[in-house]
Order: structure tokens, then C-alpha cells, then sequence
């Protein structure tokens, strides 16, 4: 798969999620399922293999007092962390 043709499918992915007419939930969690497929054609794009790198979902730092939206794992190491708060609600 080419770069291009990853991006394209988060987008198409993400855009269905988002604009579903029958159902809605929260934008920022619609995004989990296409960012774990992104992430994964990326690492693979890399010449990773295939679940070489991971995405570990609400990963908590409790000595920061924060929980990003994903640790970032690759041949079990940390490399680093997800946030999605360009999504959230700047009113919450």
C-alpha cells in the first residue's frame, strides 16, 4: 500500500464514522478504529512488520495526572503518545 492510498483510507474511513446519518458518538472515538488501521499501514510502509508497532488505548501517566489516547509501542518500547485534543470540545 502507498502512503497515498493509507491516508485516503483513514479519510474514508473516518468520514463514514463521522457522518453516519443513523448514529453518532463521540468525534474523537470515531477516530480510533482508522487511526489503529493508519498506524499500522505507516509502520508497514516503514518496512516494519505487521504488529511491530501498537497502539495501547487510554495509556495513564498517573506522575503527570493525564491519560493520552494512546501509547505508542514498537518492539516492546515506548516511543511515544497519542492525543486527539485538537477533537475535543473547547467548552468541556
Amino acid at each position: 500500500m502507498s502512503l497515498q492510498k493509507a491516508v485516503f483510507a483513514f479519510g474514508r474511513e473516518a468520514r463514514a464514522k463521522l457522518s453516519n446519518p443513523v448514529a453518532s458518538g463521540a468525534p474523537e472515538n470515531q477516530l480510533r478504529a482508522p487511526l489503529e488501521t493508519l498506524v499500522g499501514h505507516l509502520a508497514e510502509l516503514a518496512g516494519l512488520r505487521p504488529g511491530t508497532v501498537v497502539l495501547v488505548g487510554e495509556a495513564s501517566l498517573a506522575d503527570m495526572k493525564t491519560r493520552p489516547d494512546y501509547a505508542v509501542t514498537g518492539r516492546n518500547a515506548l516511543i511515544g503518545f497519542i492525543e486527539g485534543s485538537l477533537l475535543d470540545d473547547p467548552d468541556t
